[in-house]
C-alpha cells in the first residue's frame, strides 16, 4: 500500500466574482472519493457578486471549510500564497472556483506523489456551461515528469488546478514571486528537489470562459504575460539555489543574453537552446528537427 494513502490532504482555493460557477466546483470537492480530505481553505479577493454568500453557505454546511475574506483586491497570486499559507495538512491541493474535479482526483494524486513533492495530471477542457470541448492540456504540450528546472526556462506544462504537492515544498517556495505565475513557481522549485510525476489522463475539466485569469482555449483574448522572458528567466536565476550547478549558469547566462543583439549574444543564445533544446523546450509538442530549427531561430526571435 502506498505510504500516503491515510495522509490528510488540504484544498486551498480563491475566489473572485466565481458566483456563477463556485458552486459546481465545491461540490465536485466534497465528492471526492478521498477520505482524508481535512479542511477546504477559501479565500475570497472581494468579490461584488454571490461568491461570498455561496462560501458562507458551505461553510455552515461542513466545518471543514475555512473561509475568510480579504480587506482590499490583492490579486491571485498573493491571494493563492495566503490560501496556502493558512493549510495545515501534509499534502496540499490547489483548486480554482470555476472547475470541476473528477472525483478520483486527490486519490490518483495522492497515490502518484509518492515520495516526490509535486505531482500534477493532464486535464480536459470544457466550456462555460461544462460541455467537453473534446481537447486536453496533452493535445497542446507534451506533458511527461518533469526532471529538470530548465524544463520551465521559457514554458510551462504544469497548471495550478491539476497539482497536489508536499507541504515541505513550502520551506523553498514561499514566498511566492510577486510576478511569475505561482504554479510555474511551485514546479520550478519541487523539481530541484525531485522528479515531477505526471498521470496522463484527465483529473480536472478545466472550463473556459471570457474571465479566465490566464487565457484559454475558444477565447478570442488573448493573454499576455504581465512580465517578460527575461523577467522569467532573472527570477529563476535568483531561485535556483538547490539546482544542478549547470543549470544554474545556463539560467544565468541566459538571462544575460536572452535579448542581446549583438553577434556574440546571437551566437551564444543559438548554442545554448541547441545543446539543450530538450530539456528547454520540454513542453513543446514537436519533433527534434522543429526544435532545432527553434534554436536557430533564436538567433532572430525577440523574446
Amino acid at each position: 500500500m502506498n505510504n500516503n494513502q491515510h495522509k490528510e490532504v488540504s484544498i486551498a482555493l480563491c475566489t473572485y466574482n466565481g458566483g456563477k460557477y463556485v458552486s459546481q466546483q465545491l461540490d465536485s470537492i466534497l465528492n471526492q472519493s478521498y477520505r482524508y480530505i481535512t479542511e477546504i481553505v477559501c479565500i475570497d479577493d472581494c468579490s461584488t457578486d454571490e461568491t461570498w454568500e455561496c462560501l458562507e453557505k458551505y461553510a455552515q454546511q461542513d466545518a471543514r471549510f475555512k473561509i475568510s475574506r480579504n480587506e482590499q483586491n490583492v490579486g491571485y497570486i498573493k491571494n493563492f500564497e495566503q490560501a496556502i499559507s493558512l493549510t495545515t495538512s501534509p499534502f496540499i491541493a490547489i483548486a480554482d472556483q470555476d472547475d470541476i474535479w473528477l472525483p478520483e482526483k486527490i486519490s490518483e494524486l495522492i497515490t502518484a506523489i509518492g515520495d516526490n513533492l509535486l505531482v500534477y495530471s493532464d486535464n480536459e477542457y470544457i466550456d462555460e456551461n461544462g460541455n467537453s470541448l473534446g481537447i486536453k492540456f496533452s493535445d497542446k504540450r507534451w506533458l511527461r515528469t518533469c526532471t529538470s528546472c530548465l524544463n520551465f526556462a521559457i514554458y510551462n506544462g504544469v497548471s495550478g488546478h491539476t497539482i497536489l504537492f508536499n507541504r515541505t515544498l513550502l520551506k523553498y517556495a514561499l514566498p511566492f514571486n510577486k510576478t511569475l505565475p505561482y504554479d510555474m513557481w511551485l514546479a520550478f522549485q519541487a523539481v530541484q528537489h525531485s522528479e515531477i510525476p505526471y498521470i496522463n489522463f484527465p483529473l480536472v475539466k478545466y472550463r473556459q470562459h471570457l474571465n479566465n485569469a490566464i487565457g484559454g482555449i475558444g477565447i478570442k483574448r488573448k493573454y499576455i504575460p504581465p512580465y517578460t522572458i527575461k523577467e522569467q528567466l532573472l527570477a529563476f536565476s535568483f531561485g535556483a539555489i538547490y539546482a544542478k550547478e549547470s543549470e544554474k549558469k545556463i539560467l544565468k547566462k541566459l538571462s544575460e543574453i536572452i535579448d542581446d543583439k549583438s553577434l556574440k549574444g546571437r551566437l551564444q543564445r543559438v548554442a545554448i537552446f541547441w545543446k539543450n533544446r530538450e530539456a528547454i523546450l520540454f513542453f513543446k509538442k514537436r519533433s527534434d528537427w522543429r526544435n532545432k530549427f527553434f534554436a536557430i531561430k533564436t538567433f532572430w526571435k525577440k523574446f
